[in-house]
């Protein structure tokens, strides 16, 4: 067997080197697409990584707003329960104070009209006690005027009483004198009499007795009369002057002074 040509092999080769590099370029091309390729795969990557983690993380905002919407949600609810707590329990005291209130408006009419009733009755009190006090007045000013009456119409004559011996000494002495000139009479006494408030308030005066009741009569440690017992004294003056014209009375005084001159 002969050996081989080395120019054969050369010339042989060059052919097949040629396809083999077109084949290089094709297999360059093809990775450089590829390449390319894995680049752009590379950054859609990382784009769809880049929206996952913006999903993500607004995912995460959309649960943590979900979170707070539930509480708030709760809240509400729980504001919601309580507001209906409250309008119920606003309804029962409504209702209660409905209930006091017409309890305590019969007693409130009762009230106004018993105070209604006490104002009158304060009214009429008032007016009665004017009506007394006028009453009253009127009665003092009558009794006055009628003391006065009295004492003016009837005037008295009083003598000053004297033991029944010295008057029968007076007597058996063969003297004959007047009950006036014997007793004396009061320093106030005119013609007429003496005036009824002189003769009580006299000191020479004893007590004047009419039917058994003492007039005037003056006590150990009353320095003055009454207004009282002086319109009691002229009061029974007065009725003694009245009862003169009376026949049993006058009868008695014309036996008395028969009984005197003998």
């Amino acid at each position: 067997m002969s050996p081989p040509d080395p120019g054969a092999e050369k010339s042989v080769a060059w052919p097949d080197l040629r396809g083999s590099l077109e084949e290089v370029a094709a297999l360059a091309a093809e990775l450089a697409a590829a390449a390319e390729a894995r680049a752009g795969l590379s950054r859609r990557l990382e784009a769809a990584l880049e929206v996952r983690r913006e999903s993500v993380r607004q995912g995460a905002a959309l649960d943590e707003m979900r979170r707070r919407l539930d509480r708030r949600r709760a809240q509400a609810d729980e504001l919601a329960v309580a507001r209906q707590r409250a309008a119920e329990g606003v309804e029962r005291c409504k209702e209660q104070m409905q209930a006091q209130i017409e309890r305590v408006l019969p007693l409130s009419r009762a009230l106004a009209a018993a105070h209604r009733q006490v104002q009158d009755a304060k009214e009429g009190l008032s007016a009665e006690r004017a009506r007394l006090g006028d009453l009253q007045r009127l009665l003092r000013t009558r009794q006055q005027s009628m003391v006065a009456q009295v004492a003016a119409l009837y005037p008295v004559r009083v003598f000053r009483d004297l033991p029944v011996a010295q008057n029968h000494h007076s007597r058996t002495n063969g003297e004959c004198r007047t009950p006036s000139e014997e007793n004396g009479a009061l320093p106030h006494e005119n013609g007429n009499g003496t005036h009824l408030l002189s003769v009580i308030k006299s000191p020479h005066v004893g007590p004047l007795t009419f039917f058994g009741w003492q007039i005037g009569k003056p006590k150990t440690k009353q320095p003055s009369y009454s207004h009282k017992e002086l319109q009691r004294s002229a009061a029974v003056l007065g009725y003694a002057a009245h009862l003169k014209h009376h026949p049993w009375l006058q009868q008695n005084i014309e036996a008395s002074t028969a009984l005197t001159q003998n």
